[in-house]
């Protein structure tokens, strides 16, 4: 679940830090690569009441290690180099067990399929101390940050929680009392949907997310996609898209988008000025294509397979590139 983060970078902890020992979860960073030069990465180290580090090093040759000290323990986990030289996002990942005596690192190439993920493992991790991390977050040791770092969290599960759609709090959206701004929908709100009626909203859940990297939120502009204003929506959140362009390809009336496959630099953007975003998930009894701005977006669990087809990527190419001949994007 997207609740399992136990802290964000630029956000802090959800616990209390200096009282929250975790001994299993995965500790996360993404990086912006390549790092060039040989550099500390994250720097977190305090001699009060006993030593502690959680510091993270990169050299371009001798490849990543992470040295995790508590007292007179320490661990290291390193990751062999070389590192690729690609400009892609970095995603190293550390799943730590301390009972079970196991760790495994891995750093994987976000947006290049060539590169093969880097792997190593080992044994006696040491737990994780929130409150160091919680320095790294917001702490002095927040300074001593590489500019290469994107963003980082720490969970309690072996994977990261699991991706969600999600709306920005200042989203349009037409229930039967008027246009509504989703931060202020309540539970009980009638929404419209794309087929003229009204669902009851039954729950709003409030989060706090990365918003960079791969987590890097997308804004549909305006006039495209039917709205009068620029939207902030989850990269995962399904949009519905029809026309003659739809049917010609498709065979169906409507089909169901990604918004973050139809980043074209021009309809809509990946958003990369903020760390941590303050969103909002939709939920109804049924699936419901609400409308945002005349903008209908699909919500329904992120587990169910929806009703409508879902467009791959290199199908909303071919399909985005018909629709450029139009004014704006067709909406269902």
């Amino acid at each position: 679940m997207v609740e399992d983060w136990l802290l964000l970078s630029d956000r802090g902890a959800v616990a209390d830090p200096a009282t929250t020992l975790v001994e299993a979860g995965m500790f996360v960073v993404e990086l912006d690569l390549p790092v060039a030069e040989a550099a500390v990465l994250l720097d977190f180290h305090s001699s009060a009441g006993w030593p502690r580090t959680f510091t993270l090093f990169h050299d371009p040759q001798a490849g990543l290690v992470l040295i995790h000290r508590q007292g007179q323990s320490v661990q290291r986990h390193a990751l062999p180099g070389p590192m690729p030289q690609q400009s892609c996002t970095g995603r190293l990942s550390l799943r730590f067990d301390a009972p079970a005596r196991h760790w495994e690192m891995r750093l994987e190439f976000l947006g290049c399929p060539d590169l093969a993920p880097l792997r190593s493992t080992g044994q006696n991790p040491l737990p994780i101390l929130l409150e160091d991390l919680d320095q790294l977050s917001h702490g002095p040791a927040r300074a001593r940050r590489h500019g290469a770092v994107l963003w980082f969290g720490l969970t309690k599960g072996a994977d990261l929680p699991a991706r969600a759609p999600w709306v920005g709090q200042r989203t349009p959206v037409e229930t039967a009392r008027g246009t509504v701004l989703a931060g202020h929908l309540q539970p009980g709100d009638l929404v419209a949907t794309a087929d003229g009626g009204l669902l009851p909203l039954r729950r709003i859940t409030r989060l706090d997310l990365p918003a960079c990297g791969s987590f890097a939120p997308i804004i549909l502009r305006a006039p495209f996609f039917g709205a009068s204003q620029d939207m902030l929506v989850a990269a995962d959140q399904r949009l519905a898209l029809s026309g003659p362009e739809v049917e010609y390809l498709f065979g169906e009336e409507r089909v169901l988008v990604a918004a973050g496959a139809m980043v074209d630099g021009q309809s809509a953007l990946a958003e990369q000025r903020r760390a941590v975003a303050s969103v909002l998930m939709l939920e109804f009894d049924h699936p419901a294509l609400i409308l945002a701005d005349g903008c209908p977006l699909f919500m329904d669990r992120a587990d169910r397979p929806p009703s409508m087809q879902v467009l791959e990527p290199y199908e909303v190419l071919t399909l985005m590139a018909m629709l450029g001949r139009a004014s704006h994007r067709r909406v269902a």
